[in-house]
């Protein structure tokens, strides 16, 4: 196991509404396969939640390690919601053995218009 953080940190003071964000994911030289593997069991997972209105996963054109994973939940609420599942947990658990990567990996994104 590792010692890296994998909690995002929720601030308390974002906008109200849609809660965007976009995480990139590095997978451990030699663990793209699995790192994927574990994404796509997430993916499914979450597209489940009530409050996820998307869960896009992309897979790097140029670099097949570096994951880029889009995600909106209905609100600030949802995505904590989303945080205390028990498919979180266990992907914060493969994120450990085949990613480079850690909560620092999460953007929380704020619309411009």
């Amino acid at each position: 196991m590792s010692d890296r953080e994998f909690m995002p940190e929720v601030a308390d003071d974002l906008p109200p509404g849609e809660r965007p964000m976009m995480a990139v994911v590095r997978a451990v030289p030699g663990h793209e396969d699995q790192l994927a593997a574990a994404i796509t069991t997430l993916s499914a997972a979450v597209r489940r939640e009530p409050g996820c209105r998307e869960f896009r996963p992309f897979r790097d054109a140029t670099d097949p390690g570096v994951f880029h994973l889009y995600e909106v939940y209905a609100d600030t609420d949802a995505f904590r919601a989303h945080l205390a599942t028990d498919h979180v947990a266990r992907f914060f658990t493969e994120l450990a053995e085949h990613s480079t990567s850690d909560a620092g990996a999460l953007v929380q994104l704020v619309d411009l218009v």
